[in-house]
């Protein structure tokens, strides 16, 4: 996707539209797994869920445990068809009043429907 802003930074090393790094990956990866990075997922869709029962029904229809999160914990969940087949990778956040759900690019109509 262009215009992403962090293209625009110095050393960035863009992939497709989005920054894959920014001349060192390894150094990068550390930090980010440490909380002092941050990352462009301006790439991904995003689907947004709202509602008090919005927990309990994602958790009926995904593969992870959602229920009991608390606001800000993120986990990865895929949601399965009837025979068990994934349908959807999600990276799931929820910040306490809607749930956060970031697919990959061009995923997020079909999720949404």
């Amino acid at each position: 996707m262009s215009g992403d802003p962090f293209v625009a930074l110095p050393g960035a090393i863009a992939t497709e539209g989005a920054p894959s790094h920014f001349g060192a990956p390894l150094a990068e990866q550390r930090a980010l797994a440490e909380g002092n990075a941050v990352v462009s997922l301006s790439h991904r869709g995003v689907v947004t869920v709202a509602g008090p029962d919005r927990l309990s029904w994602l958790n009926s229809m995904t593969s992870q445990q959602l229920v009991g999160l608390k606001p800000g914990e993120s986990v990865e969940t895929l949601l399965l068809n009837q025979q068990g087949r994934i349908e959807q990778a999600i990276r799931f956040v929820d910040d306490g009043e809607r749930a956060w759900l970031l697919v990959d690019e061009g995923h997020a109509d079909s999720l949404t429907e």
